[in-house]
């Protein structure tokens, strides 16, 4: 936990360069990279997992109707128009990636360079199977006998997972993680850009990887937002890990500004559109959680290959 006088100090800073020089000594100028690796690990990564399952499922949510409404990707209401494969690149423990693949009518591939992250997705998955399991046997006690499934491996086989898979590696590595997938159509690579030393890099491979016609769909903080509302963005959840009060800190310092994407992109010579953080979501869901203040913080960004 992080001590009140701590707290006190990094509240009390005027900016994310002041918050950055009482947490690590240093300033910053521009976008600076703090963390000597990509991945999170261990303690880190057991942390961020545990926020996610406790403050931000219904965060995923809205973000995967935001992904399909921004990218027109078919929901799952529309059985006859399978999207091919979405890649979810930096997926972490996997939460947003069980919200894609519940929301959207398509193969989902999860890829994270964190070994722990990837054990923690898989965790998570049987978590969601064993959960829709139970969901449907309360849904059967309710159903005349002569209606109910007794088989139980029938009732495991309509949750089959097999549309939905994890695997370790980097961004940068995209082809030889994935050598037997060749239908991507959609990528997502949500507040893990920052984490890439080299974004661009990162844009040009993910972007490569797509199939002509493709989306590649980027949600992100911005580093030049208000600096009162990243601080509130923090929550107590946060505050309860010095950990995680760095990690966050530290990453806020590593994110690109809109005009700093909008650069890469240009040089890129790829076709896209910045939007602000607002959540595109048909049924606004009340989010109890943490508050991200995303129309505040964060950019959305669709780039498009050419059909042809």
């Amino acid at each position: 936990m992080v001590n009140n006088i701590e707290r006190t100090k990094i509240e009390r800073c005027s900016s994310l360069d002041k918050a950055v020089n009482e947490m690590f000594g240093i300033h910053v100028k521009g976008r600076e990279c703090l963390f000597t690796q990509e991945a999170m690990t261990g303690r880190l990564a057991e942390e961020y997992n545990k926020i996610g399952l406790l403050a931000r499922q219904k965060t995923y949510k809205r973000i995967a109707q935001d992904f399909r409404n921004r990218t027109r990707c078919y929901s799952v209401n529309h059985p006859a128009s399978n999207v091919g494969t979405i890649l979810d690149v930096g997926c972490g423990s996997g939460l947003l990636s069980l919200a894609l693949f519940e929301e959207t009518n398509g193969n989902l591939v999860g890829i994270d360079l964190s070994k722990d992250m990837i054990r923690l997705a898989y965790d998570n998955l049987k978590g969601r199977m064993q959960q829709k399991i139970e969901e449907v046997k309360s849904f059967q006690q309710r159903m005349p006998e002569s209606y109910r499934i007794n088989d139980s491996g029938v009732v495991k086989k309509i949750f089959k997972s097999n549309g939905l898979e994890f695997r370790e590696g980097s961004v940068y590595d995209l082809q030889s993680i994935m050598p037997d997938i060749k239908d991507v159509n959609y990528i997502v690579c949500r507040n893990a850009l920052h984490r890439f030393k080299d974004p661009t890099l990162a844009i040009k491979t993910m972007y490569s990887t797509l199939n002509n016609g493709g989306r590649l769909y980027i949600r992100d903080l911005k580093r030049d937002a208000d600096w009162k509302t990243l601080l509130s963005r923090i929550g107590d959840e946060r505050w309860n890990s010095e950990s995680l009060v760095k990690d966050y800190i530290g990453a806020m310092a590593q994110m690109l500004t809109v005009e700093e994407l909008r650069g890469i992109l240009d040089n890129l010579n790829v076709s896209y559109i910045i939007d602000n953080g607002d959540y595109k979501d048909p049924i606004k869901l009340k989010n109890d959680g943490m508050k991200e203040f995303a129309s505040d913080v964060e950019y959305t960004c669709v780039i498009t290959k050419p059909k042809h």
